[in-house]
């Protein structure tokens, strides 16, 4: 840790330099990815048009993120209703396009989840959402927690709701899109935070009880009674998509071609890989939910493992800094970005591999996407601003 002086009236403020580095690694090797992937875009999409894009939003938010520190991150907790509101209008007209026809709206493969601007690029309004989310409930558990010092099941069930009554409606909005892969990231971050919050065992033993079970019964059915489980659930893509995953070798020519794919690019890229550039095996949305496989194409195990030790560290340092911090309202946040942040980078590199399934759920920092980076922007300038008052603590 090293000191930077931002004004003579000021405190110094106290930079994170490992969290920088870790930040800045990752960015640098997404700017490099994306344009790795330029010979396997499809035909509309240019290689040095997403870099150019992609290091415009690095400029933005790094520009956001200094912004925020000099305001001070505070403000981010009393106008986050502001933003909640802007961004269930912004939700609403998504959904509204699928009657009316409005502008700067426009499908992709049947979902309805961006405002496109000429010149500019895409907006996600629901990424936005993931970090108003999170910093929303952290003020919700904080002032639930000093309300009710002994947990109880009232207790319990009252926070629940006061959750709900405000995360409900977002998320049912983006599912509407339709997109599944932004909810299930919001409720990860959700779970994450309420685990903290203390409230009885039994909830958290019975959840994940539950999800164990669930997971164990759909895989019996799926290959066991796989008649009945379309029966039960229909035939229907996200279904399809199990089908690709647990099966992949009978659906190569469909479900399974992405993770064909995949396997087959991380598969024959040796320690080394192809070379910077290399176009062996055709990639799926390369830039995007693809973008690991990328990697390994390029720069084989060495460049895999390089991206996720850096994702190791950034999680490492977060909880270093969650551990120190004495602040409830900032710690139950930073666990619910953690949440997020470890819930994608572990369904994005295990699908490349063959451990997960396929979904549409991008890698943090490394995928392209102007919307999904500046959504942690407030969120990592909370980060930075808990860091600044540990170390200030202990000067002091």
């Amino acid at each position: 840790m090293t000191r930077l002086t931002t004004s003579p009236t000021k405190k110094n403020f106290v930079i994170n330099w490992s969290l920088t580095f870790v930040l800045l690694s990752l960015t640098t090797i997404s700017l490099l990815a994306i344009y790795a992937a330029s010979p396997l875009l499809v035909y509309y999409l240019d290689g040095t048009d997403l870099l150019i894009k992609q290091i415009i939003w690095v400029i933005i938010s790094i520009v956001t993120l200094v912004a925020l520190l000099q305001i001070g991150v505070d403000r981010l907790f009393t106008a986050i209703d502001i933003a909640y509101w802007i961004l269930i209008f912004l939700l609403f007209l998504l959904i509204l396009d699928k009657y009316i026809n409005l502008p700067f709206i426009a499908p992709v493969n049947g979902t309805r989840a961006w405002f496109y601007f000429p010149g500019i690029g895409t907006i996600q309004p629901s990424e936005f959402m993931k970090a108003v989310l999170m910093i929303k409930s952290a003020t919700i558990i904080a002032e639930h927690i000093e309300q009710n010092r002994i947990a109880n099941f009232e207790s319990d069930i009252h926070l629940f709701y006061k959750i709900l009554k405000f995360a409900a409606l977002p998320l049912v909005l983006i599912i509407a899109q339709p997109d599944t892969g932004i909810p299930i990231i919001i409720v990860m971050g959700l779970i994450a935070m309420i685990s903290l919050s203390g409230i009885q065992r039994y909830w958290l033993i019975g959840g994940f009880t539950f999800v164990i079970g669930a997971v164990l019964v759909f895989l019996f059915l799926f290959f066991f009674a796989q008649d009945f489980l379309v029966d039960l659930v229909g035939s229907s893509y996200r279904l399809n998509r199990f089908y690709g995953w647990l099966q992949t070798e009978d659906y190569i020519s469909s479900w399974g071609l992405q993770l064909y794919q995949s396997l087959l690019t991380v598969g024959s890229a040796g320690f080394f890989g192809h070379g910077f550039g290399s176009q062996v095996i055709s990639i799926i949305e390369p830039q995007n939910d693809f973008i690991f496989a990328v990697i390994g194409q390029n720069f084989g195990f060495l460049g895999t493992s390089i991206v996720l030790f850096l994702h190791l560290a950034l999680d490492l340092i977060i909880i270093r800094i969650i551990y120190q911090n004495e602040y409830y309202r900032e710690k139950i946040m930073a666990v619910g970005l953690l949440g997020m942040l470890m819930f994608q980078q572990i369904q994005n590199m295990g699908m490349i591999i063959g451990l997960l399934p396929i979904t549409g759920i991008t890698l943090p920092f490394i995928s392209a996407g102007g919307s999904s980076l500046l959504s942690f922007i407030p969120s990592i300038a909370i980060i930075y601003h808990m860091s600044h008052m540990n170390e200030s603590k202990k000067n002091h």
